[in-house]
């Protein structure tokens, strides 16, 4: 018979027992749900790396074999208007040494050159390092008769009609060519000339046919010098040098021209085509129809301000000629280019032609600069009766851009007309009907 003492001892090892039974048992539960809970986490991180590793795949693509580097190179070549290389007869060698100069060539040629698309959308070509223009059928640089022509809006070829700035980055060494000429305009004769017609980059000359058809306008009537023009966000944006035009504020035309003149400013340049044509593009396209009627075969206008442009081209005789025209045709406006300065908002504003307030006589007409283009300058001069127009292109900067014209116009000062001879220039008002 069992006592008191040893059952309480018996259901007390009893409970021991169940207690660490019990114990055993969540140790068990909490080992599976851990290793569970580990089972789970191990997937998803696997998972996750495998998306990882293919998104960086994607990214970072695996290096090409050197068969697909020599397709891929080849393609690009192609693109960019070169023929193939040509296959090597020679061993393994000759070949990878071939390749690797030619996939070299293309990164070379790559970093400079332009898409062949647009390439093809220009109007001029390169010659023996000069900008030379192409002939097509129905475009402004085919050959013509020097005659006024009905303008329409469109032409079958690209260059004169749409705006497509590519301006073009020269290492410190580049220098851009020279050219030149002076024309007795009471005689028309040339008394001096340097490459007078080769493809030159005009700058901000452009903007001297930016006023003559302005000019045109004002002439007939159409607009007047008090009229105000709004400025678009396309003519606000316009790289420096300009106003800092707002888009819809208005601008008089009078304070226009004169901030064309003499802050060549481009806003307000985009404003006046704007206002004539109804877009820079289409302005464009009158330009360079102007320029053909006035016989510049060989100019084509891209732009209203002569802001970069690649296929944006003419000549030293071409800008000559131009220059008489404006003068001879327009004397009421023409005397705008011999401001020395205005102003506007209250700023003084003073004309880049320095040689306005350093020489006697000149009065006129506009300077010039891009980086592909060089230091530019139209002038004209007159003095005792004598009449000189004298172009300067690619000089190297502004100071010997004025020397040289000084020195042009004084050694050959004695040797113009004092009187006029020349026929004067007689030209009916441009027709800018759709």
């Amino acid at each position: 018979m069992t006592g008191p003492r040893e059952q309480e001892w018996s259901l007390a090892s009893f409970k021991r027992v169940l207690l660490a039974r019990r114990n055993t048992l969540l140790r068990f539960c909490r080992f599976g749900v851990i290793r569970l809970a580990t089972t789970v986490a191990m997937l998803a991180l696997g998972q996750f790396a495998a998306e990882a590793g293919l998104a960086a795949q994607t990214k970072h693509p695996r290096p090409q074999s050197a068969q697909s580097k020599d397709q891929h190179a080849r393609r690009l070549l192609l693109q960019l208007g070169h023929p193939e290389p040509a296959k090597s007869k020679g061993g393994h060698g000759q070949r990878t040494q071939s390749k690797d100069r030619d996939v070299q060539r293309l990164k070379d040629q790559h970093a400079t050159a332009v898409p062949a698309k647009a390439r093809h959308d220009q109007a001029t070509e390169f010659r023996n390092g000069h900008i030379e223009p192409k002939q097509c059928k129905d475009h402004p640089l085919a050959p013509k008769q020097s005659k006024e022509v009905h303008i329409h809006r469109s032409t079958n070829c690209h260059a004169a009609d749409h705006y497509t700035p590519n301006p073009v980055l020269h290492g410190p060494d580049f220098h851009p060519a020279y050219a030149d000429i002076l024309i007795d305009d009471n005689t028309g004769q040339v008394l001096h000339e340097s490459s007078p017609d080769s493809p030159r980059h005009p700058a901000s000359l452009t903007k001297i046919m930016t006023l003559y058809l302005l000019f045109e306008q004002l002439e007939a009537k159409a607009l007047s010098l008090d009229s105000r023009l709004r400025v678009s966000p396309h003519a606000s944006a316009q790289a420096p040098t300009k106003l800092g035009l707002k888009p819809d504020e208005t601008i008089t035309i009078e304070d226009a021209i004169e901030a064309v003149v003499t802050r060549s400013a481009n806003d307000a340049a985009v404003v006046i085509a704007e206002a004539i044509a109804g877009s820079e593009a289409d302005f464009a396209a009158l330009m360079t129809h102007k320029a053909q009627a006035l016989g510049m075969a060989n100019t084509v206008y891209v732009n209203a301000s002569g802001l970069p442009a690649e296929s944006q081209i003419t000549t030293a005789r071409e800008q000559s000629l131009l220059g008489h025209a404006i003068q001879e045709r327009f004397p009421e406006y023409s005397r705008y280019f011999a401001i020395p300065s205005f102003q506007y908002h209250g700023v003084h504003i003073s004309n880049h032609n320095a040689l306005l307030r350093e020489m006697q006589g000149v009065d006129g007409i506009k300077t010039g600069y891009t980086e592909a283009s060089g230091y530019n300058l139209v002038a004209s001069l007159r003095r005792d009766g004598r009449h000189l127009i004298g172009v300067v292109l690619g000089e190297r900067s502004n100071v010997a851009r004025d020397a040289r014209m000084r020195r042009l116009i004084e050694d050959h000062l004695s040797k113009a007309a004092p009187n006029r001879v020349a026929p004067s220039i007689v030209l009916p008002v441009q027709d800018l009907s759709p």
